[in-house]
Parts: C-alpha cells; sequence; structure tokens
C-alpha cells in the first residue's frame, strides 16, 4: 500500500459507496450500526428465555385455577335450574339474564338479543328488533331501495330519451326488427324485400353506430333502386363506391355523406354509367379535384336537376362556371355550403345569369364576408323569386335589411322555408319592414332566425302576425332582445295552430310562466327547447303531449 493511501486510511474514513448524510455523521460519533443490531438481539433472547422458565413455573397453579373455574361455573348452573323450577321470583333472574332480554320495539315480545339484532328509534324511545321483525324491516329496505333504483333508472332513461327527442313508447313490430336487424348486421347475408322507407331507416341507423362499412353496404344495392342514401361512407372505400353503379343502374338520386374516400374516378363512374342520375349530394368531397368537376358536369349536362356539395376545400370558381354553364338552366335545387375553394366575389355574381328555375337555394358559410352581398341575392332572387320555396343564407353576415325589404318581399310570393342564422346586420325595423303588408306571401312554414342579435318584440311579433296560421318550425335560439311583454302579447292576441317545434334557448325572459303561455297559444307544440333559461324549472304547467327540452331539472 502507498503512503498516500496510507496517511488517507489514518486521517479520513475511506468512501465505501454512495451514503446518506446521516450514515456520515453517526460513523463520524462512533456509534455502530451493527452493534446496536446485536445488542437487540441479545436482549430478545434473555427475554425469551425469561417467559419460558415462568411458564414453567406457574404451569401448576394454572391448572388448579382451572379447576376451581369449573366447579364454580357448575354449581351456577345447578342453582339456575332449580330456581326455574320453583317458579319466578326476584331472586331468580340473575344480571345476565336481565341484560340480555328485551323487548321488541315493534311487536313488543320478549327476545333475546343476537348480533343481527336490528336497532330502531320510535317515539323517541331507543330499543331493538326482534329477529321477526328484524328480517320484516331488512326486506322493506331492500325493496325500498330496489324501487329507488328502478326509480333513478326509468328518470335516467327518461331524460336520455328526452334529450334525443324519442318517445317512450312500445315500438311497433317494424321497429324492433329493424333494430334487431341493425344490431345484428354483421351476421345478415340478405335484407329481402324491405321497403324504401326501411332501407333508410336501416341506413341511418348504420351510419350513427358507425357499422356501415365496405361488406353492410351491399345489402342496400339493388337493381331496381331510384334513391340511395348512405350518411357516414368513411369507411366505404374506392373499390366499393364503384359497384353502386353496377348494382344500381336505374339510380335517379344519390346520397354520400362523409365522402372522404370518393375518388375521381368514382364521380365519372355515376355520370357515365347511372344515366337516370338527376340529383346528387355530395358531403365532404375533398379527394375530387377541379378537372374532375368540370368532366362531371360536361358529362352531366342538363339532366342534373339537384346538386349540393359541402366541406370541401377544391370546388372552386372555375367549377362553379362549369356547373352553371352545362346545368345551370336545368337546375332546381342549388347548395353551395363551406366551400374554402371559392375564394373570388367574381364567380358567385355569374349566378344570376344562369339560374331560371330555382325553387331551392342554399348560400350558407361563404369563405368569406364580402362574397355574399344584398345585390347579389336581389339580382337571384329577381329572375327565381317566383318560383323559389326555400331560401338558406346561414352565415352571410354582410347582408343587411336591404336585401329583406327590396328583394324577398317583393318578388319571393312562393316562399316557404328561409333560414338567416347569424345575420348580425339584420335588425328589428327590416323584419317589420318585410313582414307589414307583404300581401303576396301567404306565410311561412319555418323559420331560423337564431343568433340574430339585432331583432327584438315588434318585429317578432310582425312576423307571427303574418305567419301565424302556417308557422310549422321556428328558431329563436340567442335572440337575446326578447322580453316578457312579447309572450303577454301572445297571449292575448294570437294561436299558433300548426306550430310543433319551437326553439328558445337562451332567451332570457323565458320563464315558467312562458312556457304555460305557448302551451295554451300552440295546441299542436310537440318540442319546445329552453337551454340555458335558468328561470324554466319543473313547476312550470305544460300539456300532456309537449316535451321541454334543456331545463337543469331534467338533467340525467
Amino acid at each position: 500500500m502507498s503512503r498516500r493511501r496510507a496517511d488517507k486510511k489514518e486521517n479520513e474514513p475511506e468512501v465505501r459507496g454512495p451514503n446518506s448524510a446521516l450514515t456520515a455523521f453517526l460513523r463520524e460519533q462512533g456509534i455502530d450500526a451493527g452493534a446496536i443490531r446485536r445488542r437487540y438481539e441479545q436482549s430478545l433472547l434473555t427475554e425469551r428465555n425469561e417467559q419460558t422458565s415462568h411458564l414453567h413455573e406457574q404451569e401448576e397453579p394454572f391448572q388448579e385455577n382451572e379447576i376451581i373455574l369449573a366447579a364454580i361455573e357448575k354449581r351456577r348452573r345447578r342453582r339456575t335450574d332449580a330456581n326455574s323450577d320453583s317458579g319466578y321470583s326476584d331472586s331468580s333472574f340473575s344480571s345476565d339474564d336481565v341484560k340480555d332480554s328485551h323487548y321488541c320495539m315493534n311487536c313488543d315480545r320478549e327476545f333475546k338479543i343476537t348480533v343481527y339484532s336490528k336497532k330502531l328509534e320510535k317515539d323517541g324511545k331507543v330499543g331493538y328488533l326482534c329477529t321477526e321483525c328484524t328480517r320484516f324491516q331488512v326486506d322493506q329496505e331492500r325493496r325500498k331501495k330496489k324501487t329507488a333504483f328502478e326509480a333513478r333508472k326509468k328518470r335516467k332513461k327518461l331524460a336520455s330519451a328526452l334529450l334525443n327527442r324519442q318517445e317512450l313508447k312500445i315500438p311497433s313490430l317494424q321497429d324492433i326488427c329493424i333494430k334487431l336487424l341493425s344490431k345484428h348486421i354483421d351476421d345478415v347475408h340478405a335484407l329481402g324485400d324491405i321497403s324504401v322507407v326501411s332501407l333508410n331507416k336501416i341506413s341511418r341507423i348504420l351510419s350513427k353506430n358507425r357499422s356501415l362499412n365496405n361488406r353492410t353496404m351491399m345489402l342496400f344495392l339493388d337493381v331496381t333502386l331510384k334513391h340511395l342514401e348512405f350518411w357516414d361512407c368513411s369507411n366505404i372505400d374506392m373499390a366499393y363506391l364503384d359497384k353502386i353503379t353496377a348494382f344500381c343502374p336505374k339510380l335517379e338520386s344519390m346520397t354520400l355523406n362523409m365522402c372522404g374516400q370518393l375518388h375521381n374516378s368514382n364521380l365519372i363512374s355515376f355520370a357515365q354509367n347511372l344515366l337516370d342520375l338527376n340529383s346528387i349530394v355530395l358531403n365532404g368531397p375533398f379527394l375530387i379535384s377541379e378537372p374532375t368537376w368540370v368532366q362531371f358536369f360536361e358529362l352531366m349536362n342538363a339532366r342534373l336537376k339537384l346538386f349540393h356539395v359541402s366541406n370541401t376545400h377544391r370546388f372552386s370558381g372555375d367549377s362553379l362556371q362549369s356547373l352553371l354553364t352545362n346545368c345551370g338552366t336545368s337546375l332546381e335545387s342549388l347548395s353551395l355550403s363551406r366551400l374554402d375553394g371559392l375564394m373570388s366575389k367574381a364567380a358567385y355574381d355569374v349566378l344570376p345569369y344562369h339560374l331560371r328555375n330555382l325553387k331551392h337555394l342554399d348560400l350558407s358559410n361563404p369563405f368569406k364576408e364580402n362574397l355574399i352581398d344584398d345585390n347579389l341575392i336581389m339580382s337571384i332572387l329577381s329572375v327565381n323569386g317566383e318560383s323559389i320555396e326555400t331560401l338558406l343564407l346561414d352565415g352571410c353576415s354582410g347582408l343587411t335589411d336591404l336585401f329583406l325589404v327590396k328583394g324577398v318581399k317583393r318578388y319571393c310570393s312562393s316562399l316557404k322555408r328561409i333560414s338567416l342564422e347569424s345575420l348580425d346586420q339584420v335588425t328589428d325595423s327590416g323584419l317589420t319592414q318585410l313582414f307589414g303588408g307583404w300581401t303576396i306571401n301567404s306565410g311561412l312554414i319555418e323559420v331560423n332566425l337564431k343568433r340574430c342579435f339585432g331583432l327584438g318584440d315588434r318585429g317578432i311579433l310582425t312576423f307571427l302576425n303574418h305567419s301565424a296560421s302556417s308557422l310549422v318550425s321556428l328558431n329563436l335560439n340567442s335572440v337575446y332582445s326578447l322580453s316578457h311583454t312579447l309572450f303577454q302579447t301572445l297571449s292575448r292576441t294570437l294561436k299558433l295552430p300548426l306550430l310543433t317545434a319551437l326553439d328558445l334557448g337562451f332567451v332570457r325572459s323565458v320563464d315558467d310562466k312562458a312556457i304555460a303561455i305557448l302551451s295554451r297559444i300552440c295546441p299542436k307544440l310537440k318540442e319546445l327547447e329552453v337551454y340555458g333559461n335558468n328561470r324554466c324549472t319543473q313547476r312550470a304547467r305544460i300539456r300532456r303531449g309537449l316535451k321541454v327540452l334543456g331545463r337543469q331539472s331534467d338533467s340525467i
């Protein structure tokens, strides 16, 4: 060993590995853990030896004590038996008997308490129940818990059905079969002779359950089929979409929702092979390129009567121009919604020059606010106003009162449905001017004024005076300026005989009294939405057949 290492060993403790500060401190103080452990083990050994010797010494006295205790217990039992034979007396009750004998709090029967006896408080007294009463009480509590559980389960089921706009009633045999068929669709090889309505029901259920795929979609294809609706095509690939043309050659209308796997070749195949096809609805066809759109419209030409497209960024101005040039004069229904590829106002401005026979127009949610303005809508309505029945302009926030007064009021004599959601520049004055003296129109059926913040009592009252006899569906969600005065006025002056659906969510003036008024003046009202209105409670007077959605008391 070197001198340096020897000096280090004499002066400093050698480092043997990772040690804590406490270990180092104990070592410096001369405290050794091994010595402590040895002293502890020695003390345990000594104590164990002492206990062993003590047990040997006490073994004989312990046996004597056991004999004495057994004799005492034998004499006590003999004395108890003698007392029971000679009759009852004060001395015959031992302290143990007095302690164990009780009277039932329910039936006043004498019994002996066990660990199963149930404690009960009755008339300010605390006692126990006998065995039979305890069993009855336990069964009663079990039934109460079961009843409460069933009631809670039923309330949850009712609330769930209410939110899903369903009725808890005995389903028809047809509905049971459709539900069972949808549940076991993977085991079905053919649907057989089923009506188109039932086919669409099954298709919607499968789409809701995300069960529509390459295999299940083949169940709906038939040579005689004329109308096809697939509401979730996300699990159907390109090869199986091509089979639609082979199995359904007489198809006239097609709806493909969430069709992100629809390729260029599929769309061209539809146009070339489905010679009777005149209506097509596509939601999310983002794989279709601009040249394919142009080619598709050239192939379809004048036979295309209905075209709805939404949620794609590859439908551009050139695509729209091709649509209008080839199919514009024959189009009766056109929907262009959420198309981020239409960024030019010039593309929209050519619409009035090609559209002549429109019955349905949807220009909802354009890419930019300035793409849809008052002049464009007035120009379209000046040409198609007499025939147009549905006008959807949701999210076209560049529109003002001008298109209502000089466009809709002047030209739309046949209009039945209008949606102006989120048009914040439409005011109460504009709505009043539109419906005040609008004699060429007999009344609207469906109206959506959701989030039209500029509207108030006067405009809504004028509108209801005009369309009260024909109105079926009305949405006034988030029209904050409506006051309780409107409902009081309606209570005394109007009735809405055909109104079946009404949305008053986040209209703070709606309370239990307003619900009672609407329940009375709308005899056919089935659904009333009051989400966000915390003054609507379960105490509201609601007639049978009316479902109120959105109350806090109806939560699951």
